[in-house]
């Protein structure tokens, strides 16, 4: 299919965005979102429905980002595989599944078969046949049904907008066609020859760094405990948001896990599940609909 090689509509400068736009840009399509703001009230109608199957769908998110692949495939779409890419590798998808989007003879489970079918069928006619739909029944209820038919629509529809735009893929993004290569595993360097606070709790300030395909992301923590339960929040330097701790527990061998909640710019639950070993947290942090990743980091207050 077609695609714009140069940009149609010029994105619109980071500087001359509303500040809620700007932290919706920062969670990672900015380029989308910096063209999209030339319309503010389409960039929150359509924001909605996004941040929805991204961040609440029912979808276990690898099958998710593996069909939205494949409609960047079908749509011939590249700027929407250069950034779902990371997001499948993140969601426990591997190279090889993802390579294997471009093999029609490749073998997948029935059930992540359904749904790619699903995909291509949407993609090429707008209707999914009686054998794909007999075999999405035979896996997925009609509510899960429902949400493949929204997700391979959305994003077909964003294929046709980015593709039409000409939305550019930045320099060192995946391209499509290219091979995927899986991820390196980088550790997180964590500052160790600094001096002990003589702490052993919880309690106080945490900067933590965790790895996602797409990057790193730093966080600050701020962490309280009382009667073996948790409070605080974690803020997101990049965003510059809070999320509050909703929910967390804390046993007395330095293991706590707990929940916290971003509203802003979009809706996302948090969970961590780590260990405490004087200054130093180690430990895990998963993203509702978006993958589990490790983390590391130390105490600083």
């Amino acid at each position: 299919m077609p695609y714009a090689t140069a940009p149609r509509i010029q994105p619109l400068p980071i500087e001359e965005m509303e500040p809620e736009q700007r932290k919706l840009a920062k969670l990672g399509a900015d380029t989308v979102i910096q063209v999209l703001a030339r319309n503010p009230e389409l960039t929150t109608a359509s924001s909605a429905l996004g941040a929805y199957l991204l961040g609440q769908g029912t979808l276990h998110p690898r099958i998710r980002e593996l069909a939205i692949l494949r409609v960047a495939i079908g749509c011939d779409a590249p700027y929407e595989w250069a950034n779902h890419v990371p997001a499948a590798l993140g969601a426990g998808a591997t190279a090889d599944e993802i390579n294997a989007l471009f093999d029609p003879a490749a073998a997948w489970a029935p059930e992540d078969d359904a749904v790619l079918r699903a995909a291509d069928e949407l993609c090429a006619d707008a209707f999914v046949s009686d054998a794909t739909w007999t075999a999405l029944a035979a896996t997925r209820n009609d509510a899960e049904i429902l949400e493949v038919l929204f997700l391979v629509g959305y994003y077909r529809m964003m294929a046709g907008f980015l593709n039409s735009a000409g939305v550019p893929v930045k320099p060192g993004q995946p391209a499509l066609g290219e091979r995927v290569l899986p991820p390196q595993v980088v550790n997180t360097p964590v500052v160790t020859d600094r001096p002990s606070s003589g702490r052993t709790g919880a309690d106080g300030r945490w900067s933590v760094t965790f790895i996602h395909p797409a990057g790193s992301k730093e966080i600050v923590l701020d962490l309280k405990t009382s009667d073996g339960a948790v409070s605080g929040s974690m803020f997101d330097t990049v965003l510059g948001v809070t999320a509050p701790i909703v929910s967390g527990t804390v046993d007395s061998g330095g293991h706590l896990e707990f929940t916290a909640q971003m509203t802003e710019p979009a809706r996302f639950d948090l969970t961590v599940n780590a260990s405490i070993d004087g200054d130093m947290f180690t430990g895990s942090v998963t993203i509702a609909g978006g993958g589990t990743f490790p983390f590391s980091g130390t105490r600083v207050e």
